[in-house]
């Protein structure tokens, strides 16, 4: 048979707990305290408190006969001998604050004088004529004359001993069911460790004792798996689309294959010059669909593609093969194309991405800027930076578009909605701005969009 587990207690009950298990023990050890008084009495260790009350009247009696002499006073009494004139002629065994109580007794004083104890006095007139003070008070007395000169007052130490029982099963107890809450914070900070560090395929260990933080730490398990199964999820998603990536790049290099080969042979014909410049622009384009293949299969399998070296090269050879497709796609747009001097500057680049970087943002100034508008490249060099700036006369970004622009497959922008959206090709510019270790800035201008790649000289 299936053995049943028993279900925690919850905070209240371990409060209660706590209280009824620490008054339990604390009457426990009065108990226990109470009967080795009782067994010490018995063992005539110590005598009863009230063993020198009961004594006293017999003692009285016995001195004023002369059947004892103060010498013959048991040693839990202490006396004092005075004249007819109440004047000390021997002191006895008390100390000199004894003998002032027993001097205000005499006096008259009839309040009962001590620190501790009440002391209690009797005087009884010896058959000398003398007067002896018998002083007394309610302490358990040593069975030992010898142990009540050299120990503690048994009394006090006895009442000592308990309370440091209590402290002592007080501290033992509250460490006992701290412990408990300890234990079950450190299950719930290491399953909170667990998760931030991103072990979402180890299940959470340990069973709480208190109710309330095994239910948390249920919630965090199933907060573990919630989130392992989502993350599984989404690379199962992403896998996917890599492999539909990969399908579809695949596919395009067989028309893009036609193309520039029916272009080529279209090149080797007689045309007239609009003929030639129209086959020229499709054969660019082609090469330009080229790479973008190419960086979609890096994209999806970027294992495969080997490391570029950068090139030491001018930055205005770079800049005139940027100006001549800024002039190609705006001319087939009837849109204006305007260059800025270029500084004198020799770069170190990854060439072929960043002819690919400039080349998509000329492509989308281009496509969002109306006929009859202007696209501008803008070339400054600065402290150590070298900006490239692409400038358009278009509807300009929308508050989403500047923080979500760079994000591959982006596609909610409504303000730049013609012929596709902002897409890959400002997600390809950001990537090879960040690999020369630069970065891809996109603003408006109040006339239109503008996006400058700021790169390091």
């Amino acid at each position: 048979m299936e053995k049943r587990m028993k279900r925690p207690a919850g905070l209240t009950m371990l409060f209660w707990r706590y209280l009824l298990t620490t008054g339990a023990a604390i009457l426990a050890l009065a108990v226990l305290w109470w009967m080795g008084l009782v067994l010490l009495m018995q063992m005539k260790f110590v005598y009863p408190a009230g063993t020198a009350a009961d004594g006293v009247d017999q003692l009285v009696y016995e001195l004023g006969a002369g059947a004892k002499t103060p010498e013959d006073i048991p040693y839990y009494y202490r006396w004092a001998i005075f004249d007819e004139d109440r004047q000390l002629t021997d002191p006895g065994n008390m100390n000199r604050l004894q003998l002032s109580y027993a001097k205000a007794v005499l006096a008259g004083d009839s309040v009962r004088q001590g620190i501790f104890y009440a002391q209690y006095h009797r005087a009884v007139q010896l058959p000398t004529g003398e007067l002896c003070v018998v002083q007394y008070d309610y302490s358990m007395p040593y069975g030992l004359e010898s142990l009540q000169k050299h120990l503690p007052e048994f009394q006090t130490c006895a009442i000592l001993v308990l309370l440091a029982a209590w402290l002592l099963t007080g501290f033992l107890l509250t460490r006992h069911f701290a412990g408990l809450l300890r234990r079950d914070a450190a299950l719930l900070t290491a399953a909170t460790q667990t998760i931030a560090s991103q072990r979402l395929d180890t299940p959470l260990k340990g069973q709480a004792r208190v109710r309330e933080f095994g239910e948390t730490l249920e919630a965090m398990d199933q907060l573990r798996a919630s989130l392992a199964q989502s993350l599984e999820s989404q690379w199962t998603m992403e896998q996917q689309r890599r492999l539909e990536m990969a399908a579809l790049t695949h596919d395009l290099k067989t028309p893009l294959t036609l193309i520039s080969g029916n272009a080529e042979l279209l090149q080797e014909d007689a045309l007239n010059p609009s003929q030639q410049e129209m086959v020229e622009t499709i054969l660019r384009s082609a090469v330009r669909l080229q790479d973008y293949v190419a960086q979609l299969q890096a994209m999806t399998l970027p294992d495969t593609v080997p490391q570029q070296e950068k090139e030491r090269l001018c930055l205005k050879s770079l800049a005139d093969g940027w100006k001549g497709m800024g002039q190609s796609l705006c001319g087939a747009k009837q849109i204006q194309f305007a260059c800025s001097p270029v500084p004198a500057l020799a770069v170190s680049v990854y060439r072929a991405g960043l002819d690919r970087a400039v080349s998509n943002l000329l492509d989308n100034a281009v496509r969002y800027t109306s006929p009859g508008g202007t696209v501008s490249l803008c070339i400054t060099a600065g402290e150590g930076t070298v900006t490239i700036a692409v400038e358009d006369t278009g509807p300009g970004f929308s508050a989403e578009a500047l923080t979500k622009g760079e994000q591959a497959f982006f596609t909610s922008d409504a303000s730049r909605p013609r012929e596709g959206h902002l897409g890959l090709g400002l997600f390809f510019a950001g990537q090879i701005a960040r690999k020369h270790g630069g970065s891809l800035r996109l603003s408006n201008t109040g006339r239109g969009a503008k996006a400058e790649l700021i790169l390091p000289i």
